[in-house]
């Protein structure tokens, strides 16, 4: 495993100097919050992922210029695992002073949604309290979005964060790890783990956390799609008016309960570029706001 605390391009050494004076000058509290990103594209499915449509379209951009603008008040660190081994992404990556970048980037090898989520868990600092998770594709849309997940587990909430009922009855609603937030202490009392368990039932990133919750009697924290304007029943969602989620940034758009992959992938593809060319009006528009 390869930590890249330090860049190697021109932007990465930018960081480098950017973190130094940021150490050196503010002497800012340790932050409490670590977010964890899973960073990737499917490149095993029947239907492969481009190569060159994930580095034209670097969701992780999005979501790091996301998190950068709503959170400015919070104290947070990014720990990302890193599976595109793109140069694109990787200066991207290097180029933000509160992310430490993960991966088997040395082996080239990928590791699992999951099973990196768990891997990035066991790389969290002392002193932080609480956890979110983001997909690449999944960012806040207004300011307040952290203050409002972690108000929930202050006052009472095992975890919280989007609720993907959008399959239901087909699959089980859960709290959906493109946005998940939990005290530390809450995942490790649990005891279960973001990767499918291979010895039980092949619960999906999220829905064992879920329902471990719910058996030991925890409350559950729900953000609702609460879109005005949807444009699919999954994609392009809006949940509890805090958090965008793309829902197929870096693969084909192929569900359990969707319709044909080309319809589908006409409509992922719309989205996309809307999300890149304008994407406060794309969420002026599924807000309603327009």
């Amino acid at each position: 495993m390869s930590r890249a605390a330090q860049g190697r391009g021109p932007l990465g050494r930018l960081a480098g100097q950017l973190r130094g004076q940021i150490s050196d000058a503010d002497e800012r509290p340790p932050a409490r919050t670590a977010i964890l990103i899973v960073n990737g594209f499917d490149r095993h499915s029947k239907n492969p992922f481009e190569v060159e449509e994930a580095a034209r379209f670097p969701w992780i951009r999005l979501c790091l210029q996301q998190v950068e603008r709503f959170t400015p008040e919070w104290e947070y660190q990014i720990l990302v695992w890193d599976n595109s081994f793109l140069p694109e992404h990787s200066e991207i990556l290097e180029a933000s002073p509160r992310v430490t970048i993960f991966s088997e980037r040395e082996k080239q090898k990928d590791v699992r949604h999951g099973r990196a989520l768990d891997r990035l868990m066991q790389e969290i600092p002392e002193g932080v309290e609480y956890v979110i998770t983001l997909d690449t594709d999944s960012f806040p849309i207004r300011h307040g979005w952290l203050d409002n997940l972690i108000g929930r587990l202050d006052e009472g909430a095992a975890i919280a964060g989007i609720w993907r009922n959008e399959m239901s009855p087909h699959i089980n609603p859960y709290v959906h790890p493109s946005c998940l937030a939990a005290r530390i202490d809450t995942l490790r009392e649990l005891g279960v783990q973001f990767a499918r368990n291979a010895d039980g039932p092949g619960l999906d990133v999220g829905q064992a956390l879920t329902e471990a919750a719910l058996r030991s009697h925890r409350r559950v924290s729900r953000l609702y799609r609460s879109n005005v304007r949807n444009v699919h029943y999954l994609m392009g969602g809006v949940y509890g008016d805090l958090m965008y989620h793309h829902g197929a940034g870096s693969r084909r758009a192929l569900f359990w309960t969707g319709f044909t992959v080309e319809a589908e992938d006409t409509i992922r593809v719309a989205l996309r570029d809307a999300s890149f060319s304008d994407l406060d009006g794309l969420l002026n528009f599924l807000t309603g706001n327009d």
